[in-house]
């Protein structure tokens, strides 16, 4: 009975996990890409402002000015309840 060599395992199918990680990263990363453009979309902002999160520095700006500014759709919702027109 032959027995198995981690080592010659690895270098036969080595390319096979790596290959297989990398799909695996792709997918929840556009998984995750998906749902941050939903989350800006719903807070009234274009969904490209998610790649300010790719650059550095400014990701962190943008994070908290979002985070303290008054958002569109918060607008949006005060402006209807006062029975007012949105200003677009």
């Amino acid at each position: 009975m032959d027995t198995i060599d981690s080592n010659q395992l690895a270098e036969d199918y080595g390319w096979l996990f790596g290959g297989v990680a990398v799909v695996a990263y792709v997918a929840v990363a556009v998984i995750f890409l998906v749902a941050y453009v939903r989350i800006i979309q719903k807070a009234g902002y274009s969904g490209w402002w998610v790649l300010v999160g790719l650059v550095p520095i400014l990701n962190v700006v943008m994070f908290l000015v979002f985070a303290f500014s008054r958002w569109p759709v918060l607008r949006e919702r005060d402006a209807l309840r006062a029975g007012g027109v949105y200003p677009r």
